[in-house]
């Protein structure tokens, strides 16, 4: 209860934060806009609808009731997204709001003629409606990301070269499911579609790298789903974030009655013809503190302690940070989710890469000989991505 109730705390001071941030903006910059009667009663009600939708939402989420989450969840997260669009477009169009007075003053006071004001009049009307289109522009854009979010994970295959694979291992095909997040937003039928879909690539081996199920009911069937699709080199998973979030001990014990098989700071030696692949897992952080100190290089060479050398390794870890470590310690190939690729991408990355250039957030990195993929993700627990695709890769090994 303590957590649902510093989370309605938080959030609905966020959205009041944006809310009177926009109203500001829009008094400020967009005073013709202001002075409307229905333009002011709409930015008024975006904050409240939101703070009023997240009070439904934590109710429900504390008594359970399924339906009434489904509903206002979408609505709170709709409000959040606009009012970031309108703070970040309403500048714009104040913009061109004070050029459009400035010209105005200025025609005002050299008391052009007729013939001589059409010009001003005319460039005064494109500002205009320059100043309406960017709010337009990106509520829309707003709009699409959460439609976007909705319409479900690209089964797509990518492939990786490896020098001196093993020959055996060519053409294996690993499908890497990813921050599922099943609950309200991602489903079974869902997961069942994505499930579907993979079965066409025939994949070799399922890799679940964490954040399967923020909804725990669903995650001992999600597992069997999972396992009926019976890959001749098995089904494996690690822990993400969220397990924890949502109960660990729960997760383990459902984990243990399970064919897909966790991994926690471990491998397994699985052979292909008869080419071993060294296969491993490592736990996640949690929380900042462990994330900050020696918890990647301490898990991984616990988790490699004992194995073999000179065998094509794959690792799994829930975040993209352990790749450094992994690289250094000569692991072949590392599959990570958890940034959901940040959300907002363009060109197969996150918008913002350049800013983040070792954060790996989203795509194929390479480090010498040492190989790297961050998923999208299949699912979401914020329902918005914007040129960032849901998506559930599968992964195709290739010698050169």
């Amino acid at each position: 209860m303590l957590r649902i109730f510093f989370f309605i705390i938080f959030v609905s001071a966020v959205i009041l934060l944006f809310g009177l941030i926009q109203l500001l903006l829009l008094r400020q910059l967009n005073r013709v806009w202001w002075n409307q009667k229905w333009i002011r009663r709409a930015a008024y009600s975006l904050p409240i609808t939101g703070v009023v939708s997240l009070v439904l939402l934590g109710l429900a989420e504390y008594h359970r009731i399924n339906w009434l989450a489904a509903l206002a969840s979408p609505v709170t997260v709709l409000a959040v997204i606009l009012e970031i669009s309108l703070m970040l477009s309403l500048p714009v169009s104040g913009a061109f709001h004070l050029v459009e007075r400035w010209l105005g003053g200025l025609a005002h006071r050299r008391r052009a003629v007729h013939t001589e004001d059409v010009p001003d009049r005319r460039r005064r009307v494109l500002l205009k409606g320059a100043a309406a289109l960017v709010p337009v522009a990106t509520m829309g854009a707003a709009l699409g990301g959460v439609g976007r979010a909705y319409a479900g994970a690209e089964v797509k295959r990518i492939s990786f070269d490896f020098r001196s694979l093993p020959h055996d291992l060519d053409g294996t095909r690993i499908l890497q499911l990813s921050d599922v997040h099943l609950r309200h937003y991602v489903t079974l039928d869902n997961l069942e579609e994505i499930l579907d879909d993979a079965v066409r690539l025939s994949p070799d081996l399922v890799l679940v790298t964490g954040d399967l199920s923020d909804d725990l009911e669903q995650l001992p069937p999600a597992l069997d789903m999972i396992a009926a699709l019976n890959p001749r080199l098995g089904s494996y998973a690690i822990l993400g974030n969220h397990e924890y979030f949502r109960g660990i001990q729960q997760v383990r014990s459902i984990y243990s009655g399970s064919p897909v098989r966790l991994l926690v700071n471990e491998h397994v030696l699985l052979t292909s013809g008869s080419s071993p692949l060294l296969l491993a897992g490592i736990d996640d952080p949690v929380s900042l503190s462990r994330f900050r100190g020696d918890f990647y290089p301490q898990s991984i060479e616990t988790t490699l302690a004992d194995a073999p050398k000179d065998v094509f390794t794959l690792l799994m870890s829930h975040r993209p940070d352990a790749f450094r470590h992994a690289a250094a310690r000569g692991v072949n190939l590392t599959l990570a989710g958890h940034t959901h690729g940040g959300q907002v991408g363009f060109g197969g990355r996150f918008i913002l890469e350049s800013s983040y250039p070792h954060s790996y957030l989203w795509g194929k990195y390479t480090i010498n000989d040492s190989q790297f993929y961050t998923t999208s993700g299949a699912g979401h627990w914020f329902p918005f991505r914007l040129g960032c695709p849901a998506e559930a890769p599968v992964i195709e090994l290739h010698g050169h």
